[in-house]
């Protein structure tokens, strides 16, 4: 029989054998596993490195630390313009990568994502109000395409239509024309194809998020303005005296660095992928999160129509994301008795965003370089916390 020290040992070298075995194993078949639970550990650290400027409320240093620990993301702007306009802002983290050499500053370049559609929004709007368009135009008639309609209910599709995403595309069920990987979309360079495109519902039956709506709203500027859509936009909300410039593809130099561990599919190189100059509309522009909050604010100012308006109050379900739009933004409400938000999110790979509008009128932007797992909810859990602190606020 084996003597009780000699059993004892040999326990533990069974122990010591399987456990490296099992982390091995995880290792191998989880090859980031490894670096995303060491992120738990480093956003312990890193959610300390926030930096508000003067005056900011309390709240935004919190929700920073919110954000670092649920939103996986090392680095983070926050911006708030209050509902008298005064701007403040936070930054959390290093643009060169965690514990780096540069802290991230008020001007380190992130890229919007799809919150550039409520510029879009906003733009398309102005051109509303000062009667250059209509919602009620159609937009085969505002592009001047001739021939034949694959599907008659095409030229039924108006301006408004595609603010809202009732343009009758369903992405689920077929394939995002603007994102198919290594191939290039026919928006917005070969506009008469839409001739050739079917829809899956009638304009304005059912709201379903659309790319390449936003790109055809890309093209209406460009129609109406006898510009391009970036030299439109940029003259119009003065580029020049700010951060914002669209993104051709590769990181700029004022760029902060991305940390895309916890996509499963897309890395650094991803930008390769996807044509920049097409999705320029619905998905290029780049910046500071206190830019944006400031053109965001600067629109709600527009008159008659802003992007508050348009039917956020139909029947549908305001308690889940993305599903009461409006020109711009959707109405987020998890129940009656909730103060509501209205919001528009954006996501490139390792890089999230999003613009959150409340009831008193302040403007939020948040932009980070990493992010949740995809098909987690630490989105939505994100909103119902910015949400709460800002019911509490008021």
């Amino acid at each position: 029989m084996l003597k009780a020290s000699r059993l004892k040992d040999l326990l533990v070298v069974i122990v010591l054998v399987t456990l490296v075995a099992g982390i091995s194993h995880f290792a191998i078949t989880n090859p980031l596993g490894p670096s995303r639970l060491l992120y738990y550990a480093q956003a312990q650290v890193v959610q300390w490195n926030t930096r508000c400027s003067p005056e900011a409320p309390d709240w935004m240093a919190r929700a920073q630390r919110y954000a670092t620990r649920n939103m996986a993301a090392p680095a983070s702007q926050l911006a708030y313009v209050s509902p008298d306009g005064r701007l403040h802002h936070c930054e959390t983290g290093w643009k060169d990568g965690i514990l780096g050499d540069q802290p991230l500053q008020p001007d380190t370049r992130f890229r919007f994502a799809s919150t550039t559609k409520t510029v879009t929004a906003a733009a398309i709007l102005d051109l509303v109000n000062e009667g250059e368009l209509s919602l009620d135009q159609s937009i085969v008639r505002l592009l001047a395409l001739e021939g034949e309609l694959k599907d008659p209910r095409v030229a039924d599709i108006t301006v408004g239509h595609l603010l809202s995403h009732r343009g009758g595309w369903d992405r689920e069920r077929a394939q995002d024309v603007m994102f198919m990987r290594n191939h290039r979309p026919w928006c917005p360079n070969n506009p008469e194809e839409l001739l050739d495109s079917g829809l899956m519902y009638d304009p304005g039956e059912t709201e379903l998020y659309s790319n390449l709506g936003y790109c055809l709203l890309g093209l209406a500027i460009e129609k109406v303005s006898g510009q391009s859509y970036r030299n439109y936009v940029a003259d119009r909300f003065d580029f020049r005296s700010s951060t914002l410039a669209f993104i051709e593809g590769p990181y700029r130099s004022d760029e902060v660095r991305y940390d895309f561990r916890f996509e499963n599919f897309y890395t650094e190189n991803y930008y390769q992928t996807f044509d920049f100059a097409a999705l320029a509309s619905s998905a290029g522009l780049s910046g500071s999160a206190s830019d944006l909050a400031g053109l965001v604010s600067q629109a709600l100012n527009m008159e008659p129509l802003t992007i508050l308006d348009g039917d956020m109050n139909n029947d549908c379900n305001a308690a889940e994301t993305q599903a009461c739009y409006g020109y711009g933004v959707y109405r987020y409400q998890p129940d009656e008795e909730a103060m509501p938000l209205y919001i528009h999110g954006g996501k490139l790979p390792g890089n999230p965003s999003a613009i959150v509008i409340d009831p008193k009128g302040g403007v939020l932007v948040w932009l980070g370089a990493g992010g949740p797992r995809p098909g987690s909810s630490a989105t939505q859990e994100f909103y119902d916390y910015l949400r709460v602190t800002l019911a509490d606020y008021y």
